[in-house]
């Protein structure tokens, strides 16, 4: 007598492969939230000895060398960047702005930006710097 086996059709497993899709995209998710705007601007913040921690989560402008300021990682001239800073400081009790200048910024140019901060209605006006 002859046996007659069955043949089994090939199968791929698929649950190792959604595994590994699934820890890929946890690890972006956590990767992404260090990039800000205001971090991702390439800027040459100065050196400073004594300095105070930053606080959290305080409007940013970022002022970069050839004098161009940015608000959310988007270049805005003077007048934009009054208007956006005083409907965020009208939600803001503390009023601090965080400034981000780089080191080679002409010193007019951050004096112009932070008249402007001041004129939005911030009453402390935070100069980033490297320890």
């Amino acid at each position: 007598m002859a046996s007659r086996r069955r043949r089994r059709e090939p199968t791929v497993n698929l649950a190792p492969l959604v595994d590994i899709v699934f820890l890929l995209v946890i690890f972006f998710m956590v990767t992404s939230t260090f990039i800000t705007p205001e971090t991702g601007l390439p800027v040459d913040l100065p050196q400073a000895v004594t300095g105070e921690a930053r606080p959290e989560g305080a409007p940013t402008v970022v002022v970069q060398a050839d004098g161009q300021a940015f608000w959310k990682g988007e270049p805005v001239d003077d007048a934009a960047l009054l208007a956006s800073l005083q409907k965020a400081l009208a939600q803001d009790p503390v009023g601090t702005v965080i400034l981000r200048a780089d080191r080679k910024t002409p010193h007019g140019r951050v004096v112009q930006v932070m008249d402007l901060i001041r004129q939005a209605g911030a009453k402390r006006v935070a100069i980033a710097a490297v320890p």
